[in-house]
């Protein structure tokens, strides 16, 4: 009797790979890319595991005493660049060391609102009109149509 495919070696390989095609591809357009890329790792190596074990634990029923060694170093390859990436890419990114921490009071800004009235952070923090001192802005920024 021929063995059978086994699959789980080569679906680890290519949910590696992809984990690390996700990773490099969509970064830049959101750095928490990362959690989904690691979880899909998490997946690889447990495709990976169980790949192993049938070729290894039933050679006469499945396939993959050569193909998984090989596919499981080259996983573990591209899994290891992901991990260096994740963490040597935003090294890469400069430290805002001048932005003010909680609590600090922001510097004098003037931005436009929905309807293109400019305002003026010290506006926003005066006195309104029924006598009460505004206690601080929360402002939100949405990126639109950028």
């Amino acid at each position: 009797m021929k063995p059978k495919w086994n699959w789980r070696l080569w679906a680890g390989f290519a949910v590696s790979v992809l984990a690390l095609a996700i990773y490099v591809f969509e970064f830049e357009t959101t750095r928490q890319i990362v959690w989904l890329s690691a979880a899909l790792s998490v997946v690889a190596i447990v495709l990976l595991i169980a790949g192993l074990r049938r070729a290894y634990g039933q050679p006469g029923a499945y396939r993959g005493k050569v193909a998984g060694p090989v596919l499981t170093v080259l996983s573990v390859l591209v899994i290891a660049g992901f991990a260096f990436f994740s963490y040597e890419v935003p090294k890469g990114y400069a430290r805002a060391t001048n932005t003010p921490r909680v609590g600090d009071r922001a510097p004098e800004f003037a931005l436009s609102d929905s309807h293109g009235t400019p305002v003026a952070l010290k506006q926003l923090l005066s006195n309104s009109g029924n006598g009460h001192t505004s206690k601080g802005v929360l402002l939100v920024f949405y990126r639109g149509y950028w």
